[in-house]
């Protein structure tokens, strides 16, 4: 065999060896994921990105004068405060008022007073059907709006324990709310303006899930 000859044969051979190589062989990915990383680098060159800015009114209120009704009280006559508090537990009702808590059959004098027989609590315990009494909290709640040093409060702190259903804390929001009534309106007194019987102000404690 010549020497041409045998170089043509070891070509066949070599080209034979790399077609089985590339039919039985992996893919190679190294191309596509260079494409692919190019792709990725010109949509991050070329993509902007914006952010939604919002406005808040923070603008200070206007000064004005103090009025007559609006001025605070001398130091030798401090504002006392009703701090009317309204807890929910599994027993009732309990009611506390300027860090004193109003026992059950609690009641008011002509003058104001508080008189209180017993020192059973809650203030309001449950029926002997074991339902929560929200009448009987709508009259006692009623009946503190009707003393003197309550009739200009309208502000109630609501506290329950955490497995107090939802609806008895809307309830016990009704039953010292009271009605709606109509009473004179102060700026002008040819005209009406609705207002709660009872305590229309309805805060509620850290304790309230």
């Amino acid at each position: 065999m010549t020497p041409q000859r045998l170089r043509n044969k070891l070509r066949k051979i070599r080209e034979q060896g790399e077609e089985m190589a590339e039919e039985g062989g992996e893919l190679n990915l190294v191309p596509y994921l260079d494409i692919v990383t190019n792709v990725i680098m010109f949509m991050l060159a070329t993509t902007t990105f914006a952010a939604a800015l919002g406005d808040i009114n923070a603008s200070s209120p206007t000064i004005s004068p103090p009025s007559a009704a609006s001025a605070t009280p001398p130091p030798d006559q401090p504002k006392n405060e009703l701090n009317l508090t309204v807890s929910i537990s599994d027993k009732g009702f309990t009611i506390a008022a300027s860090g004193a808590v109003l026992y059950q059959g609690f009641s008011f004098d002509a003058a104001g007073n508080l008189q209180q027989p017993t020192q059973n609590i809650p203030t309001i315990p449950k029926t002997a059907a074991g339902e929560w009494d929200y009448d009987l909290l709508n009259k006692k709640m009623l009946e503190i709006k009707k003393i003197p040093s309550a009739s200009g409060e309208t502000k109630v702190i609501l506290n329950a324990n955490p497995n107090i259903a939802y609806e008895v804390v809307v309830a016990v929001l009704d039953a010292c709310r009271g009605k709606i009534t109509d009473k004179p309106d102060p700026n002008d007194p040819t005209k009406s303006v609705e207002t709660f019987e009872g305590f229309g102000d309805v805060l509620l404690s850290a304790g309230v899930n």
